[in-house]
């Protein structure tokens, strides 16, 4: 049995539009899409895996698959676990990472100036970052609690904080989650840098998880001892980390 469903519920159920498409390109006046009740069969290297028809999307229960004008439609993480991969989606700027989280830099006007890749190692996470268009010298940067939206820093919130420490990685009463090293911008106004930020992870519902945060650049150095910010001036760029 198949039951109609609109474009709008698709879109939620389905990771907000991140999907693994397979057969004919879809037709743009096509208005419905038909959940597949039947349960798929995947190979992977040769060997068959078990799945149902209906998928456990990080607690939302979603069809396994549907139909849209003749093209069937998987979720992709669904497929990344399939094959042993991670997927991370970033919402605000419709972005996909498979395997390591990578996070989209913007400056203050919503332009692109580059990335930040995070990885798990042991206890720590490492970012790398690779940026341009900055003024040159030392900047505070740090993990923040929130998601931008609207590519306004200030819905960032405050550092990342599980533990209510004081801010600052010379401050004997600290230090944040989210408190990093300065980032070093050259006489070019490029960064390329690898940070390690201790006692953190990448593991969804973690105390110390950075998924859903954010990373924000600040105007000035990091003094790493004063409270609350380390005197690092204003947000002058940043990006969300994909969950």
């Amino acid at each position: 049995m198949k039951k109609p469903l609109g474009k709008k519920h698709m879109v939620l159920s389905f990771l907000g539009g991140a999907l693994f498409f397979s057969g004919i390109s879809f037709a743009a006046d096509a208005t419905t899409v038909t959940p597949n009740t039947e349960a798929l069969k995947f190979y992977v290297d040769g060997e068959q895996k078990v799945t149902s028809a209906q998928y456990n999307n990080q607690g939302s229960v979603v069809p396994q698959s549907f139909t849209y004008s003749g093209t069937t439609y998987v979720p992709i993480r669904h497929v990344s676990d399939l094959l042993g991969n991670k997927m991370y989606w970033e919402p605000h700027s419709a972005t996909i990472s498979v395997n390591s989280p990578v996070v989209e830099i913007k400056n203050a006007k919503g332009e692109s100036i580059g990335t930040a890749m995070l990885t798990q190692d042991q206890n720590n996470v490492n970012i790398k970052i690779n940026v341009k268009n900055l003024p040159a010298g030392k900047h505070g940067i740090h993990v923040h609690q929130s998601a931008i939206t609207n590519n306004d820093f200030a819905t960032a919130g405050s550092h990342l904080n599980p533990g209510g420490h004081e801010h600052g990685r010379l401050n004997p009463k600290g230090q944040h989650t989210g408190d990093l090293p300065n980032l070093e911008v050259a006489a070019d106004g490029t960064a390329n840098a690898t940070m390690v930020l201790p006692n953190a992870s990448l593991e969804k519902g973690d105390e110390h998880s950075l998924l859903g945060a954010s990373i924000i650049i600040h105007a000035a150095p990091d003094d790493e001892m004063t409270d609350p910010t380390g005197n690092s001036g204003d947000r002058i760029a940043g990006g969300n980390i994909p969950q």
